[in-house]
């Protein structure tokens, strides 16, 4: 029997129950990149969002219960991940406005699904490589107008250097070690 953790935040008036297992990134708390991203995410209106790299989902269910107009994508490569995500979405009631894929970055999800924002905290650990293939994938999938928002401990200049050959790079907010880089397809 694996043994779960159970984690209770509340971020700008929104309330999430987050269920974890050992083997996930930041099993027993919040961590500080994703409380960053949370806490001054900038918001689509609408349409169909992303949240790469979901882990056990506090993203990803965060964006569907502060805007009931969005649809979610999450995606992970861990499978542990994909089922703690499925779970948490139901806990959390947003189960019918999420859509949880094992995928590597857009790999496993319809071609023809176009997002209007694409969220992430990138794993450190598969540093510049996830960045490529994030920017290379993300390119076609945004609407006109979409934007990333990442959240990175170091790297920043990675991001810029990588994303600043086809994105404009709208704003870099700069919190408790972390850089919230904000990025438009223009």
């Amino acid at each position: 029997m694996s043994h779960e953790y159970a984690i209770f935040e509340v971020i700008n008036g929104v309330p999430l129950t987050l269920l974890s297992s050992p083997g996930i990134f930041s099993k027993k708390e919040l961590d500080l990149g994703t409380r960053v991203l949370l806490e001054n995410i900038k918001l689509a209106e609408s349409g169909i969002v992303a949240d790469v790299g979901c882990g056990y989902g506090p993203i990803g269910i965060y964006l569907a219960l502060k805007n009931p107009n969005l649809k979610v994508y999450m995606v992970d490569v861990n499978y542990i991940a994909i089922k703690l995500a499925k779970k948490n979405a139901k806990l959390n009631g947003v189960e019918n406005r999420t859509i949880i894929l094992k995928s590597d970055i857009f790999g496993n999800v319809p071609v023809d699904v176009k997002f209007n924002a694409i969220y992430s905290n990138p794993p450190l650990s598969k540093g510049v490589d996830f960045l490529k293939k994030l920017e290379d994938q993300s390119y076609d999938r945004l609407v006109e107008k979409g934007f990333l928002q990442l959240v990175a401990y170091k790297g920043e200049e990675n991001i810029e250097k990588i994303f600043g050959k086809r994105f404009k790079i709208e704003s870099i907010k700069r919190k408790k070690g972390y850089s919230l880089i904000t990025i438009v397809k223009d």
